[in-house]
């Protein structure tokens, strides 16, 4: 059982972001594709607790390769000002003899539905990391909305060290999850406020 601690702030320009990056030497920098699948109860209990359950499967964006699938449980935010909330995260895997399978194949969606579960929304997501010191820096590409950058680190003092040497220390945090921000804008879209994904 872990902890998530991170940042969040709005990106008007991801190429001179990736330039700064490449200039500091950070290593990373690999664009996946991330497909993402929020399940939930009818009565929606982990929503109305501040909490999710995901599946996660990851292509890499040039090719489409599958990547790795994983499942994650988010507890509720804590106070402050950084996103700080409970997460456990498991990595799924093909069992042997299916080593073809792409991690959609594995049936994640069939299991929690068979106990009751549903999925409530699906988000695609293209996201490039970086390690910058303790921290781990994502640039975020989300549907409808835009780019993000995520810091996210052991402890606060290690995520506000990152936005200072990054130069976004005087930038606005943004204290809403991707879910709430996309469910928003797909409502003034008219669109459906339970899908997200890329136009081809």
């Amino acid at each position: 059982m872990g902890e998530e601690i991170e940042a969040k702030i709005r990106v008007a320009d991801p190429e001179a972001f990736r330039r700064r990056m490449a200039e500091r030497g950070a290593d990373g920098g690999e664009t996946v594709l991330e497909d993402n699948r929020l399940f939930d109860d009818p009565a929606e209990t982990l929503r109305r607790l501040g909490a999710a359950l995901r599946v996660r499967e990851e292509r890499a964006a040039a090719d489409g390769t599958p990547l790795r699938a994983t499942v994650t449980y988010k507890g509720p935010r804590a106070e402050g000002e950084l996103k700080r909330r409970e997460e456990i995260e498991v990595e799924v895997r093909a069992a042997p003899g299916f080593a073809e399978a792409t991690p959609g194949a594995l049936g994640l969606g069939d299991i929690f539905e068979a106990i009751g579960l549903r999925e409530t929304f699906r988000y695609e997501k293209r996201r490039s990391i970086w390690r910058v010191g303790e921290c781990e820096v994502a640039l975020d590409e989300l549907p409808h909305l835009g780019w993000f950058v995520e810091i996210e680190g052991p402890t606060e003092k290690a995520i506000r060290a990152c936005l200072e040497d990054l130069g976004l220390a005087g930038e606005p945090l943004v204290a809403d999850d991707y879910i709430a921000l996309l469910s928003e804008r797909l409502r003034s879209l008219g669109r459906d406020p339970e899908r997200a994904a890329f136009e081809i």
